[in-house]
């Protein structure tokens, strides 16, 4: 990657990308330094996990016990050795120092220099003393190795949502935030749901930005924190990362609920009568709604959806219909007309 692009997006993070985030069931109103080795740690099959202990108490048994009867990187390779480690301090202090904490894509570099830097096991453990060690590295290496096969297999095609076992046994929204959890990629889940029932519509709180018409057709847009009378009884779904870090609607839990495309969606059954707001089972008080990142997501989007579809450039002179503006609020949450006044 040329230097001065990944500085340029460096750049642009630090100057646009402060936000708040949501790691281990703590809310923080900045990005915390342990982010990503956390979600690394959760959303990584173990099997994988163990390939890295692994390699790593090999290379620390061998410098310890002076073992210098293999090159386990030949010499014509030293510098290129050199650069992934280097690289992968680059880019692994770039992460931990980010003001962005959303998801675990955006470790995806060290993550694929950290799966190059796993080739030299083998040979690692080929220069061990002693046939019976190797034996037992090269069958732990092949077992975590089947084992990660295994992961991929079991949560297919469930990836976003994944975490292990380390999580013990917390839901993936309690733990992480964003596209870890969801990313509307479970949408023809709810269609599916909606058929399954015979409804003719059903409420949706998504996380995204998209018109989920498209693979919903039944679904209409929902706000999980102001649920009215005419919802009571009904089902509705909403995104597993409004429960808790993009709203605050871990009251749903209570009623009778289903989780969709591996738990990045929830369905819910309201109670016949909805609770009073801040009241026991009941959605919460407007002090305490969550609407944060759906403010940026408003934001961010005013200048592309009121710019002209042709050079999708802004254009101060093109609107939008009062539909689309009511469904933004809708999605968004918000009451005020000064919040969106600006698009008309």
């Amino acid at each position: 990657m040329p230097p001065l692009l990944y500085l340029g997006g460096v750049l642009w993070v630090v100057l646009s990308g402060r936000r708040g985030t949501l790691v281990l069931g703590h809310a923080y109103p900045h990005a915390v330094w342990f982010y990503f080795p956390v979600v690394f740690a959760l959303k990584s099959s173990l099997g994988f996990l163990g390939l890295l202990l692994l390699a790593a108490l090999t290379g620390i048994s061998k410098k310890v016990r002076g073992e210098r009867s293999i090159a386990v990187i030949p010499a014509q390779f030293a510098l290129h050795w050199r650069v992934l480690w280097v690289s992968l301090l680059v880019f692994t202090g770039v992460c931990l120092l980010s003001p962005l904490d959303i998801s675990i894509r955006h470790f995806s570099v060290p993550l694929v220099l950290l799966i190059m830097l796993l080739a030299p096991l083998p040979r690692m453990l080929g220069g061990l003393q002693g046939r019976s060690v190797v034996f037992a590295g090269a069958a732990t290496v092949v077992a975590l190795a089947v084992s990660c096969l295994f992961t991929a297999v079991h949560a297919y095609p469930y990836y976003l949502p994944y975490i292990n076992a380390l999580s013990l046994g917390r839901p993936n929204y309690a733990l992480v935030n964003d596209s870890n959890v969801d990313w509307n990629q479970g949408l023809p889940e709810v269609r599916r749901f909606a058929e399954q029932q015979r409804l003719q519509k059903i409420a949706l709180d998504q996380y995204g930005f998209s018109d989920v018409t498209a693979f919903v057709p039944q679904a209409y847009p929902w706000n999980c924190q102001t649920p009215t009378q005419e919802d009571a009884g009904q089902w509705v779904t909403l995104s597993a990362a409004n429960l808790l870090e993009a709203r605050n609607c871990a009251w749903l839990l209570q009623y009778a609920h289903v989780a969709l495309a591996g738990g990045s969606i929830y369905a819910v059954r309201l109670p016949a009568q909805i609770p009073a707001a801040g009241s026991a089972g009941g959605p919460p008080l407007p002090s305490v709604y969550r609407t944060f990142i759906w403010r940026l997501a408003v934001r961010d989007a005013r200048l592309f959806l009121a710019s002209d579809p042709k050079s999708r450039r802004p254009s101060p002179r093109r609107g939008m219909d009062a539909s689309r503006i009511q469904r933004l609020k809708q999605i968004a949450g918000l009451t005020s007309q000064a919040s969106l006044g600006t698009l008309t």
